[in-house]
């Protein structure tokens, strides 16, 4: 994809149909690609961009004192973040590394913030983006502390599957028990159960929704 097309997908992304927009966003942006496994920033590491994914799959995570990994999001096609760049003084209070080769729109906050002076309007429909992010946070911290591993990992397949009821799993098995509060051990052996009551139907990293 080139960069115009990303830009278009940032700005249908905010329902925004103004061509002045996407003028101002290529005089701030460039288009970066990540292979699997590069770290994009650590946590505590100063910068200015924030992200829009094109494709691929972002794992954001803090690590804690005793070196475990804490999976905090894992950003998918479509979805931004790094947008806390804007408000905490250039620190990256997370980590982030590509799961997949990844294309992603990197967008300098510092020249963004100007422009967003200059256009009220625009500064809204990130706030609208913003305000989104936290509720589904809210919810999701909600949905973890109340439900059971079943509940939990039906429900992320539910988040995830197509139009044909099929999720394909491309993010490491742990890194998703990590971001649904399990362990490795307990997802995978609760897929295993799931399977056996007629749930779900399993083939290597493809997985079917049966009910």
């Amino acid at each position: 994809m080139d960069k115009k097309s990303a830009l278009q997908l940032f700005l249908d992304k905010l329902n925004i149909e103004d061509e002045g927009f996407l003028e101002d966003l290529n005089a701030v942006s460039m288009l970066i690609s990540k292979r699997k496994r590069e770290l994009l920033f650590l946590e505590n590491n100063k910068g200015n961009e924030m992200f829009f994914v094109v494709s691929g799959l972002i794992k954001i995570f803090k690590t804690g004192e005793d070196g475990k990994e804490i999976v905090l999001n894992i950003a998918k096609e479509g979805e931004m973040f790094a947008e806390v760049v804007l408000f905490l003084k250039n620190i990256y209070p997370a980590s982030a590394m590509a799961i997949t080769d990844t294309l992603l729109l990197s967008i300098n906050t510092h020249h963004l913030f100007e422009r967003i002076k200059r256009k009220p309007e625009f500064a809204m429909k990130l706030l609208g983006i913003f305000a989104q992010r936290i509720k589904y946070l809210v919810e999701k911290i909600k949905e973890l502390s109340g439900e059971d591993a079943e509940e939990k990992i039906i429900n992320y397949l539910y988040s995830l599957k197509d139009k044909n009821n099929t999720v394909v799993l491309d993010i490491p098995k742990k890194d998703i028990a990590t971001l649904l509060g399990l362990t490795a051990e307990t997802f995978s052996r609760t897929l295993k159960r799931l399977s056996s009551k007629g749930l779900i139907k399993m083939n290597a990293k493809r997985i079917e929704l049966l009910q």
